[in-house]
């Protein structure tokens, strides 16, 4: 029985959590710790100090509540600089046997070839091989043929922007962390036969929407965008006059993505600035000022799938989850603008995540323990050095999807 500590960095929250990974590969959550930030913005450090105290009060509450001193976390990484690209890798065989080092020669070259300046490769995924004129293999070791290709999804984020997201995990003592693409990690927790057939996952978080296309058990496109759930809370704030902070309480507590779904005779109190006197306004009219956001992103999320050339591909839909996703109605607003199914993550195929998921602003959290329990050789982060073999990486990944 081993312990697993993951940190979801939000762009307003550090969310940490321990759990207990049994013998049948169970996750049993043991702690949980969160702290508000203000050194963030769209999930990108803008101020060293405060997301160091967050970062080491999270992870001291979690571990203090599990019982646990662990300080090697998974770590999700998210914003807009984040980029996915497919690129290819061959290697001649001669008409030789595929071995572990010939299938590592052509993940090098992939590696190779994602490796620009100013960018840092964060993830290397294979999707599958080709072997001669034969297509579509997700398993080559032990075929024989003359020329292997891997075909591979890599993500990379900028430099300066990873590089000082190391630095505050450095100060917070946390240098064994790893760190993970957030829609890398929500991708885990989608079902097994949407990951096959086709599905884009949308987590739409504070200050940015992570967007992964996931078709044949891979990802095949990512995309974030900068917009997110804090544009209703200034739309509320705005139209009511009221403090931000009491506009995300209206949103988040008696706010609908659409007056349809509103109780036609709930009221609620809303405070106004400047000691101005307080209201009493319907639920309809509050989120009559929530709706027209809640439309615009979702024709905007489905203008960049389609631009993308990969709506077609997320052949089952599109499944919704972070904490804007907990509004009541968004799933059926979307799908009535995209044409196509939408549903909210509120359930895994993985055992022992359903708690964290009642709130989808967990998805994230919920999906860094789902990977990590799935990684039989943890790997070092690259900035510490070795980050364990490539072959190690591709076996884990062939494994755990194929």
């Amino acid at each position: 029985m081993s312990h697993l500590l993951v940190i979801d960095i939000g762009s307003s929250q550090i969310t940490a959590a321990v759990a207990e990974l049994s013998d049948n590969r169970r996750i049993v959550v043991r702690g949980l710790g969160r702290a508000r930030s203000g050194g963030l913005k769209q999930g990108v450090v803008i101020q060293i100090d405060s997301v160091v105290e967050a970062l080491v009060r999270a992870v001291a509450e979690a571990n203090q509540m599990a019982g646990t001193k662990l300080s090697d976390p998974l770590v999700s990484i998210g914003g807009s600089h984040l980029l996915g690209q497919d690129i290819s890798g061959t290697v001649m065989l001669n008409h030789r046997e595929v071995t572990d080092v010939l299938l590592t020669q052509a993940m090098e070259q992939v590696q190779a070839q994602a490796q620009v300046p100013e960018r840092e490769i964060l993830s290397v995924i294979p999707r599958s091989f080709t072997l001669d004129s034969q297509h579509g293999i997700r398993s080559p070791q032990g075929m024989t043929g003359n020329r292997l290709e891997a075909h591979v999804h890599v993500i990379t984020g900028a430099t300066h922007v990873v590089n000082n997201l190391k630095k505050c995990l450095r100060l917070a003592g946390l240098d064994a962390a790893v760190l993970v693409p957030s829609s890398l990690a929500v991708s885990q927790l989608v079902l097994p036969d949407e990951r096959e057939l086709g599905v884009c996952v949308a987590d739409i978080g504070v200050g940015t929407i992570d967007l992964m296309v996931i078709s044949e058990g891979a990802p095949a496109w990512m995309q974030v965008m900068p917009m997110g759930g804090e544009l209703l809370t200034h739309d509320l704030a705005v139209a009511l006059k009221t403090p931000l902070g009491d506009a995300e309480h209206l949103k988040v507590q008696y706010g609908y993505a659409h007056t349809s779904f509103a109780p036609p005779t709930d009221t609620v109190q809303v405070k106004k600035l400047a000691d101005r006197p307080a209201e009493m306004i319907s639920l309809q009219q509050l989120t009559a000022f929530l709706q027209p956001r809640v439309e615009e992103i979702a024709e905007i999320l489905g203008e960049r799938l389609r631009q993308s050339g990969r709506f077609e591909e997320a052949s089952t839909g599109i499944v919704l989850c972070g904490g804007t996703a907990a509004l009541p109605g968004i799933a059926q607003v979307f799908e009535s603008l995209l044409q196509c199914p939408c549903r909210v993550l509120k359930q895994a195929h993985q055992e022992g995540l359903d708690g964290l998921l009642q709130d989808p602003a967990n998805a994230v959290l919920a999906g860094l323990l789902a990977y990590g329990r799935d990684q039989e050789v943890r790997p070092k982060p690259r900035w510490l050095g070795a980050q364990g073999s490539m072959l190690n990486r591709v076996r884990q990944w062939i494994q755990g999807n194929f």
